[in-house]
C-alpha cells in the first residue's frame, strides 16, 4: 500500500507540471472559456497596430497567437489585419495587456479605425497562410513585409519586394511569385506608404532602378528614352552613346519616378531611328 500512495503523488506532479508549461491555442482558450479576449486597432495599418487585452479565466500560464491570424475589423470599409509572427504572450493571473504586429490584406479599405475592434478568425486563403508562415519570425523590414503580403492579398507588383544586395529578400521575392504566378520584373522599386486625413493608403514611388541587358547588332550613336505607354518620350538619359563594337551590353538603369502618374512606362534604347531594345515597367 505505501508504494502505491508514493507513486500516485509524483504522477501527479508531472502532469501538473506539462499542462501549465503548454501554450494554448488562442483559439482553444476562447472555445473553451478560458480568457475572455478583446483586440482593438490603434489606426494603423501596418508594425505594432494591434492592441490585446485578455482576462485570465482559467490560470493558464501562456497563449500562443499562431501566425496567419486575421483580425477581422467591425467595420467593412476598414480593413481586416493578419498577424504574421506566431505570438507567446504569457500571462497575468488577472488581465495581461500586449501590442501585436499585424498587416492589412486589403489595401483598398481605409486604415483601420482608432480604438475600433477587431474580432478573430482562421485564415481561408492558402497562400496567405503560407506568405505568413513563410515571414514568421524572418527580419525584414515593415515595408518589405506588408508589400509581399499585399502581392498575394492585392495582386501587387512585386518589384517592390526589394533591398538592395539582401539575399534574402531576393528569395523572398521569388517565393511570392511562385504562390501568384507573376514575373519576376526586371526592375525594382521603393515604395512607401501613408495614410492620408481621410484613412486612405497612400502608396508612393520614387525610383525605379534595375540591370539592362542588351544585344547590339548594329553600330551607331545610341540614346536611352523613358517614355509613357502611349510613346510619349518623358526624358532623354546620358545623351548620345557611340557604339562602335557589336554584342551583348548591360548597364544599370535608374530614374526618379517622385511624382509621376500611375500606369506603364518603358525604356527603349535607339540607334538612330531605331529601338535596339525596350523595357516595360510600371509604376503603381
Amino acid at each position: 500500500m505505501k508504494a502505491i500512495i508514493l507513486v500516485i503523488p509524483v504522477i501527479f506532479l508531472v502532469s501538473f507540471s506539462k499542462n501549465s508549461t503548454k501554450n494554448v491555442n488562442i483559439f482553444d482558450a476562447i472555445k473553451n472559456n478560458q480568457i475572455h479576449f478583446t483586440a482593438i486597432s490603434n489606426g494603423s495599418h501596418s508594425g505594432n497596430s494591434i492592441l490585446v487585452e485578455i482576462e485570465n479565466l482559467k490560470n493558464i500560464k501562456s497563449i500562443v497567437i499562431p501566425s496567419g491570424t486575421r483580425f477581422k475589423s467591425e467595420f467593412d470599409e476598414d480593413q481586416d489585419l493578419i498577424n504574421i509572427d506566431d505570438e507567446i504572450i504569457v500571462l497575468n493571473l488577472n488581465s495581461t495587456r500586449h501590442t501585436l504586429n499585424g498587416f492589412c490584406v486589403q489595401k483598398h479599405n481605409m486604415s483601420p479605425t482608432n480604438d475600433s475592434q477587431f474580432t478573430i478568425v482562421k485564415e481561408t486563403n492558402e497562400n496567405l497562410l503560407k506568405i505568413a508562415n513563410y515571414l514568421n519570425k524572418k527580419g525584414f523590414d515593415n515595408d518589405i513585409k506588408q508589400t509581399a503580403v499585399w502581392c498575394i492579398s492585392n495582386n501587387e507588383d512585386v518589384s517592390g519586394i526589394y533591398q538592395n544586395g539582401n539575399k534574402q529578400v531576393e528569395d523572398l521575392r521569388q517565393y511570392v511569385c511562385s504562390l501568384t504566378g507573376q514575373e519576376n520584373v526586371w526592375y525594382n522599386t521603393n515604395p512607401t506608404y501613408s495614410v492620408d486625413e481621410n484613412r486612405n493608403i497612400i502608396q508612393e514611388t520614387t525610383k525605379v532602378e534595375g540591370l539592362i541587358s542588351y544585344e547590339v547588332t548594329k553600330t551607331g550613336t545610341m540614346k536611352m528614352e523613358v517614355c509613357k505607354e502611349n510613346g510619349e518620350v518623358l526624358r532623354t538619359l546620358g545623351g548620345t552613346t557611340p557604339i562602335s563594337n557589336l554584342g551583348e551590353y548591360r548597364f544599370n538603369f535608374s530614374v526618379k519616378v517622385k511624382g509621376w502618374e500611375s500606369g506603364k512606362y518603358s525604356v527603349r534604347l535607339k540607334i538612330g531611328n531605331d529601338v535596339i531594345h525596350k523595357e516595360d515597367f510600371e509604376i503603381a
